[in-house]
């Protein structure tokens, strides 16, 4: 939500990696497929799967509408198309509930419960890179990795409460190692603040254009060597 906020105000997803968003999203619905088989002991992790991602259909929908032209009744088009990413969804993670209630049961948790924890890991890198290549973090919500990075430790905390530390950490595993990639995120952004932003497009024609001209009046202004 954080997120979604920040495209609101500006109306604008620029900054934010699109491939991140996707395979968050991917991790969210096959998770959700994946918890369906026993929703009597896995209700609440199913239903943080679920919420996430109807979250990430908003923002996918604010990625299609925002990159095009401003246009009247944006507001209502984005309630829609949020809402078709919904129905979509939902039939993916049925998908998914129906395949894992199918196939051979230790197959069905290798795709999953470790095939999404292992997409969340690896969406972290395309945002990384959008903020190497852009040299700028303006367009990602911090607030994002706050409520992440307390969402994993508290997740951590109720599995650790059980005593077993070594089941304890296997089940934590998938948030500590999230945790882990915020942290890089974190990094990340620091260091590219740090090193300073890339200068706009029209900027850096700007100033190649002027050393070109005053590369011209200079060759103008000197006497031909004879």
């Amino acid at each position: 939500l954080p997120q979604a906020w920040k495209n609101h105000r500006k109306l604008s997803t620029e900054g934010l990696s699109l491939g991140m968003c996707l395979m968050w999203h991917t991790a969210a619905w096959v998770g959700a497929g994946w918890y369906a088989l026993d929703l009597s002991e896995n209700f609440y992790a199913g239903l943080s799967f679920t919420s996430f991602g109807c979250t990430s259909c908003l923002i996918e929908a604010q990625f299609f509408l925002y990159r095009q032209p401003q246009q009247a009744g944006l507001l209502l088009k984005l309630l829609l198309c949020t809402l078709a990413f919904v129905a979509l969804q939902f039939g993916l993670s049925f998908t998914c509930y129906l395949i894992f209630g199918a196939i051979d049961e230790h197959v069905a948790y290798a795709l999953g419960n470790l095939g999404p924890s292992l997409l969340y890991v690896i969406g972290f890198f395309p945002q990384i890179w959008e903020f190497v290549a852009a040299r700028d973090v303006s367009g990602y919500s911090f607030g994002v990795t706050i409520l992440d990075c307390f969402g994993c430790l508290f997740n951590g905390i109720i599995l650790y409460s059980d005593g077993d530390l070594a089941e304890a950490t296997k089940e934590a595993a998938p948030f500590l190692g999230i945790v882990f990639m915020h942290i890089i995120l974190v990094l990340t952004a620091v260091a590219v603040l740090t090193c300073g932003k890339r200068l706009p497009e029209s900027s850096q024609h700007k100033l190649e254009g002027d050393s070109e001209a005053n590369a011209s009046k200079s060759n103008v202004s000197s006497p031909s060597a004879v």
